[in-house]
């Protein structure tokens, strides 16, 4: 049975080949001997990421082994960044998510916002958006929030859009689409991929993110981006009415279910208040984000607490995230290690002279966006690309924390096609919205997220303390 020359067959070929190669290439000056090969195993790796041709997780084990097998690093000194404290990070925050999901915290939050909106269309969207940014708190997991946001948008609409009409269901789906994958970078724990981005920030360039600073250098971002989104969804979908008294009733209806507030879900909030307070406190107590978050998540399994089950940590938590982003870091190590950071920083100088930052800040942001079509996850586009955009951005004459920064959000920007991530996947199936109108609105969006970053990069974030220049 021949092998069939499609084109994701001739990327992963053209990647082996150049792997294989690699050592037999000339090596540059200010370059190792390994620094092509450090390159042939980042780039074999993206592509079987990005092809899904075997699973993720055992991509990123042979990414780990290729920089053992081929000389880069012992094996022990491959896999020792599976003890990488931002691993140990994202699985506590990815345990606690588990845990508010199982006490139905998340829908509580969820019931009690929407029952203000008092059945008013263009308030129960803004809720819905409320709703999907407050949950990026509690689960550091797009699909998560997304998971649970979507069967409420369907009750939502199956209650509103008899009277709102049919533009009422595309708004609101659209905006379940939309909202929890863009507020994944106003919080250092929005998701995996910000978490691991932060670990590389410090791994590669020396530089520690705390919680705070992360929040208010990204928050007002998010905010100026979800509140002109909310306006451009109801100008391109305006609804018939402009309230639908079934949904005051059903909100509050739904609220009554859920009962009073448990013994356990007090314990939950105060667990997650005094994760923030140590995050938020970190120059007195001198803890990591990483240990404060691990010694918070040992709380949920203590005698008297125990708010989640270990078999239920086991089904719920998405294990492959841990892997890749170990393999990510090795990768992100390899380069360096091998001198491919040291010479691409010199061959950069040489075109980056006479290139204005402005120029550079708008050309690394429509590649990323570009690039983005042909990754369906965050998470590994960020494992994938952030090594190498850091690696360039030392080059530059500028700070490459902010330009990194920006090439981090332009890593989430995917709201063009459906097919650019699992969650407008699943959504787009449902047939609320039809490829036209994810395209319309998600490329006004995307235009209006490239916007406002670039001007806060150059007008905002210098005032926090994210300079432009080094």
């Amino acid at each position: 049975m021949g092998i069939v020359l499609n084109k994701k067959n001739v990327l992963l070929l053209c990647s082996f080949i150049f792997l294989i190669g690699a050592p037999m290439l000339p090596i540059p000056e200010a370059m190792g001997d390994k620094g092509w090969v450090a390159l042939g195993i980042l780039i074999f790796s993206i592509v079987l990421w990005g092809t899904q041709v075997i699973p993720a997780p055992i991509t990123s084990f042979l990414a780990v082994a290729l920089t053992a097998v081929f000389g880069i690093f012992s094996f022990e000194e491959a896999a020792s960044e599976l003890g990488n404290e931002t691993i140990w990070l994202i699985i506590s925050m990815l345990i606690m998510g588990a845990a508010v999901e199982k006490l139905s915290l998340d829908k509580r939050l969820t019931y009690s916002i929407l029952s203000l909106a008092g059945g008013h269309v263009k308030w129960t969207l803004l809720c819905l958006f409320i709703v999907a940014f407050l949950l990026t708190f509690f689960i550091p997991n797009a699909v998560g929030r997304l998971a649970l946001l979507l069967p409420i948008a369907s009750e939502t609409i199956h209650v509103m859009e008899k009277q709102g009409g049919r533009n009422v269901s595309t708004a609101i789906m659209l905006a379940i689409t939309f909202v929890p994958y863009f507020s994944t970078i106003a919080l250092l724990t929005g998701a995996s991929g910000s978490i691991y981005a932060a670990g590389l920030f410090e791994s590669m360039l020396g530089f520690r993110w705390s919680y705070l600073h992360w929040f208010i250098v990204m928050l007002p971002i998010v905010m100026i981006v979800l509140a002109l989104l909310w306006v451009l969804l109801l100008v391109l979908f305006p609804a018939k009415v402009s309230v639908v008294a079934e949904g005051r009733e059903y909100f509050q209806q739904q609220k009554k279910k859920l009962g009073a507030f448990s013994k356990q879900e007090y314990q939950m909030v105060f667990l997650y208040v005094l994760l923030i307070l140590l995050w938020a406190t970190r120059d007195l107590h001198h803890l990591s984000i990483s240990l404060s978050a691990v010694l918070v998540m040992i709380l949920l399994f203590l005698p008297g607490v125990r708010l989640i089950q270990w078999k239920d940590v086991v089904h719920k938590v998405d294990w492959q995230i841990p892997f890749l982003f170990a393999a990510g870091f090795t990768l992100a190590n390899s380069l360096e290690t091998s001198g491919f950071v040291a010479w691409i920083s010199s061959w950069s100088m040489i075109y980056l002279d006479n290139l204005s930052v402005l120029s550079l800040v708008v050309a690394m942001t429509l590649i990323f966006v570009t690039i983005r079509f042909g990754f369906t996850n965050y998470t590994a586009m960020v494992a994938s690309l952030m090594p190498m955009a850091l690696s360039f951005a030392i080059s530059t004459p500028y700070n490459p924390v902010w330009l990194g920064m920006i090439c981090l959000v332009s890593s989430s920007i995917a709201f063009i096609f459906p097919t650019q991530s699992t969650g407008s996947l699943t959504t787009f199936s449902m047939g609320y919205y039809t490829s036209r109108d994810m395209l319309v609105s998600g490329s006004i969006f995307t235009l209006l997220i490239m916007v406002v970053t670039i001007v806060a990069a150059f007008y905002y974030w210098p005032h926090v303390g994210l300079h432009i220049y080094k």
